[in-house]
């Protein structure tokens, strides 16, 4: 039986250590996808890679071969973390590995619980790896779904209001341990969201001296202009570390990007303290810098706090939304029990858009001083009648397929429908037969 899974870890079963080690480029997650969708056992695959989780989905006809393989390619590039890795991995199949995906893109599995963010992030997963030829009827639908609840959760519940993001959780941190923040000068290397939300947080208490840094100049001259600061080449930056008050980072970097033997020198004139807030993963500030004198340093994981105390309210409205990801895991399963018989119900659907392409052409030759809008209106009354004759035979091939405990009577109306409505497609019912089947027709429908 094909089978959906899940691999992975999150903030919740990794220290950042070994999620940063388990962080996946662009570049990288495609090239993972194809090599995981050639092997034997994996049809579709989609992997999710952010600051706080890496997660690989698969649609597999062997869920423990598949489990093996991809841990297997986690683990390696864990390298000298492999044994604490292999710890924090987490496996999921089917309704949990379907569960686990509705609860991630409604933010429910989020540091920050609610957070919107995910839900960016797994449209963009989704649909590169659909680009890329590496997902099929199962997870196009599915991820679809997903997305669709995503956007449900957030509109119809309070989850998203009073925002508690980890932009917003650094500056809580921030005014915790400096008295009159407003007053202090800061630089915001990187130009993405969590940079822009920083910067909004930082104005919102009333720092109005922001500097910001970026390896693309255009992109952070841009930033600065939206909140009246200063830009600055990336590479002008590091010599700002003597002067300024505080530091955040937030790039794309697989190796540090403030270097301990690059800055010691710089930080060493300083008479005040200098706060670090390292909002990279993988990180962006080597850990040794927090030993410096007059230093201090903060990583995404000492947010956890800050990020707790703010998102009670909205773990009451995540109740609501469990609620919704029961009826919809409900919806996905029935659709998924009908999928043996879509090429019947496509078969039937082409039978009947021939019959009305037949009935228009003879009406058209006996009556050929019909207008335009005498033709419409005979069109949409013929495409009525067929969708009315086919709507019936449709419903009950569905809920057969879905519906019917016995194999053996399954087969049986299935097979009496099909001759009854002279179908001529095959029918795949058995889920422990044929897999080579079953996946051929998977890929020729639609979702």
């Amino acid at each position: 039986m094909l089978a959906i899974l899940v691999v992975g870890l999150n903030h919740n079963s990794a220290p950042l250590q070994i999620r940063e080690q388990l962080h996946f480029s662009e570049e990288e997650k495609k090239l993972l996808e194809i090599k995981l969708t050639s092997s034997f056992s994996i049809l579709e695959c989609i992997v999710l890679s952010t600051c706080n989780r890496t997660e690989i989905y698969a649609v597999t006809d062997s869920p423990y071969l598949a489990e093996g393989i991809i841990k297997n390619h986690l683990l390696q590039k864990a390298a000298k973390h492999s044994k604490t890795a292999a710890k924090s991995l987490y496996v999921k199949v089917n309704d949990g590995a379907v569960t686990h995906l509705f609860n991630v893109v409604c933010g429910l599995d989020s540091l920050v619980v609610g957070e919107t963010q995910i839900l960016g992030q797994v449209k963009e997963a989704f649909f590169q790896s659909q680009k890329d030829g590496c997902t099929g009827t199962l997870f196009n639908r599915l991820f679809k779904q997903a997305i669709t609840i995503g956007k449900r959760a957030h509109t119809i519940t309070g989850i998203s209001k009073q925002a508690v993001s980890v932009s917003y959780a650094a500056i809580q941190l921030l005014k915790q341990h400096i008295t009159r923040l407003n007053q202090k000068q800061t630089l915001i290397i990187g130009a993405g969201e969590m940079s822009k939300l920083a910067a909004k947080h930082l104005q919102s208490e009333g720092c109005t001296k922001l500097i910001f840094a970026n390896r693309t100049f255009d992109r952070v001259q841009e930033l600065a202009g939206l909140f009246d600061g200063s830009a600055c080449p990336l590479e002008d930056s590091f010599g700002l570390m003597e002067k300024v008050d505080i530091v955040i980072c937030s790039v794309s970097k697989r190796d540090y990007l403030l270097q301990s033997a690059g800055i010691h020198d710089l930080i060493a004139k300083r008479k005040r303290p200098l706060y670090l807030i390292d909002l990279g993963v993988p990180r962006n500030v080597d850990p040794k810098i927090a030993g410096f004198e007059n230093v201090h340093l903060y990583d995404i994981d000492h947010l956890n706090g800050v990020i707790e105390s703010n998102s009670r309210r909205r773990l009451e409205e995540s109740h609501k939304i469990k609620v919704m990801i029961k009826e919809e895991l409900t919806d996905f399963k029935h659709w998924k029990k009908t999928l043996p018989v879509t090429a019947l119900i496509r078969e039937l659907q082409e039978n009947a858009s021939r019959i009305e392409r037949e009935a228009m052409r003879n009406i058209e030759n006996k009556l050929p001083d019909l207008t335009d809008r005498d033709k419409q209106i005979i069109h949409k009354f013929t495409k009525m009648i067929s969708n009315q004759l086919i709507r019936q035979p449709i419903i009950s091939m569905k809920e057969i397929a879905s519906d019917e405990v016995d194999q053996a009577k399954k087969d049986e109306y299935l097979a009496l429908a099909s001759r009854l409505l002279g179908l001529e497609s095959e029918i795949a019912l058995d889920p422990d037969g044929d897999h080579e089947r079953i996946n051929e027709m998977f890929k020729e429908t639609g979702s």
